[in-house]
Formats: structure tokens, sequence, C-alpha cells
């Protein structure tokens, strides 16, 4: 009897440390007049949602209202792939006469094991080409991500870990297409405009990446997504677009003036940002119909309990 008792016991305390582990909190946010549910994202989330997101993006791309913005791409990148050359020639002069220089003068900072770790701006057109590292979005996304934890805020938590899965399923996006158009960048260009070798030598690819990694833009589709995000989860912050739009806008400059990219591979790329960013932001939040005219928050535990008659029950609680 005294086993069966302790056995109990130690069956109770092992269901009480775990269920008490499954303490949800969401929280709603009226934003510019919808209201919207925010639930504590986990740890890996950004993971672990990126094969939906890849999903979502494959069949949005097909519907109708993206016809429009899908013309407006393949014409626009048509267009430009025209004026690609004298574009780059009048930037690159542009660059020059502003003492900007038409090379990355980024630098190492810091090392790890021999391998370049972090590479920072010396001067103003590093500084406007580093808008676009992967640092930069990434130190957007731990300020969301501190401000969340210590304001017990889900939709900075939520932005912090939506940059995170942007930066992973835009960067294997364009990754993926850069492998199969094979583009040369302005700067290693040897024909007008640049070659396109479609579906390259993959081996000579990683021995050659600027013979074929312009199109289309890594840095333009990740900024594109970041600033997707962030005003899409803040639409009431009205300075969010402009000022996000101008930096992208001296970014795609700088790096014409650099000779990574032609203007020719913004287009797509600005739309490959745009919907990855809009599909991640919609699929970590949820459209309310309800009166919340305010942030409230909604809780709820689960927890295991013992009777008086060594009976076992769940209990329960939620808090609104």
């Amino acid at each position: 009897m005294v086993l069966k008792q302790l056995f109990s016991y130690k069956l109770f305390f092992l269901l009480l440390i775990n269920w008490s582990l499954i303490n949800a909190q969401d929280q709603v946010y009226e934003i510019e007049g919808n209201k919207y549910l925010y639930s504590k994202p986990n740890a890996f989330d950004f993971i672990l949602n990126m094969p939906t997101t890849f999903a979502s993006v494959g069949s949005s791309m097909f519907n109708k209202e993206y016809t429009v913005p899908n013309i407006i791409i393949g014409t626009s990148t048509a267009a430009f792939i025209l004026v690609d050359q004298p574009v780059y020639d009048q930037v690159s002069e542009w660059g020059r006469q502003w003492g900007l220089g038409n090379g990355d003068n980024t630098k190492t900072v810091l090392t790890v094991g021999g391998y370049p770790l972090f590479r920072g701006p010396t001067d103003w057109g590093s500084a406007m080409y580093f808008l676009g590292d992967g640092w930069t979005h990434l130190g957007l996304g731990l300020s969301f991500l501190t401000a969340g934890l210590i304001n017990d805020d889900n939709r900075a938590l939520q932005t912090a870990s939506q940059i995170a899965q942007g930066m992973l399923t835009v960067g294997f996006t364009t990754q993926f297409m850069k492998h199969i158009f094979g583009r040369e960048t302005p700067g290693k260009a040897t024909s007008t405009a640049g070659k396109w070798r479609f579906f390259p030598n993959q081996i000579d690819y990683h021995k050659h990446v600027p013979k074929y990694d312009a199109f289309p833009s890594g840095h333009v589709a990740t900024a594109m997504m970041t600033l997707t995000v962030i005003a899409n989860n803040y639409e009431e912050y009205k300075w969010i677009n402009p000022v996000g739009y101008g930096l992208i806008t001296v970014l795609s400059f700088q790096m014409i003036n650099n000779g990574v990219h032609w203007i020719s591979d913004y287009p797509l790329a600005l739309g490959i940002g745009y919907l990855f960013g809009k599909i991640i932001v919609d699929s970590g939040r949820k459209k309310l119909n309800d009166n919340v005219l305010t942030k409230e928050k909604v809780s709820y535990s689960i927890f295991p309990q013992i009777g008086l008659d060594n009976s076992y029950r769940l209990s329960f609680h939620l808090t609104f």
C-alpha cells in the first residue's frame, strides 16, 4: 500500500512538472480598426513553419489577386533588361562623382576559426551596402525578441520569429533561383548587361560566384521581407513604410554602384520579399471579429489534481 502511494505521488508530481509547461498566453491587439490574436511563438516555430510557408507561397503565386503584380514584375524585368547597361554606367559614374567609389569597402571585424563572421562598413558607400546585410536583419529580429521578452509582448515575439523565418525561406528561394538563372554581376560581366548561363555547372558556380549570382537580388528580397513583416505587424506606425522603402532604394542604388546587381534584378526580388513577408505575417496571427478595443490577454493552464480519496483529475483554468 505504501509503495503504491509513493508511486502515485511520484506519478502525480511527474505529471505536475510536465503539465505545468502547458501554459499558453494569447494577446489581442487592435491594429487600424482590426483585431488580431497573437500567440506566443515556440522557440523553433521559425524553422518548423517553413514547409507550410513554402506551400502557401507556391499556391498563392497563381491566385487571381497576384495576377496583376505578376504581370508587372514580368514586364518591368523585361523592360529593365533593355536598359541595364546604361543604368549601371550612369549609376557608377554618380558613385564616383559623389565620392562613394565603386567597390565594397566593408572590412572583417570578427573572425571565428579563420572564418570572417562579421564584416562591418568603413565609409558611406559600405554603410549603404550594409543595409542589406544579414546582420542588419538579424539585429532587427533580436531587438524585437528582446522587447518581447522584457514586455511580455507576443506581437514583438512573433515579429522576431517571422523575421527569422523570412530570412531562411527567402534566402533559400533566392539562392535556388540564382543557381538556375546563372546571371553575371555587372562587376564581372563579359558582355553588355551580363551573360545568362541557365543551369550552370554547380562546381564552377561555387568557384566563380559573381559569374552566376546576380538574379534575383537576395539582399533586396530579404530587405523587402523584413519591411513587410514589420510594417504589417505595426500598421499603426505610418512612418515604417516610407522609411523602409527609402532605405531599400538606397541599398538598391549602392548595389548597382558596387557592380553587384543590375536594375532588372530587383522587381522579382521585391515580389519575393513581399509575398513571403505577407504570408508569414498572416500565418502568425489570427484576425478576430469581436469588439475588443484594447490589448487584452487570454491565458489558460492545465494541471493535474489529486483528490482526498486519492483520485486523479485534470483541472483547466481560463483567464480573460
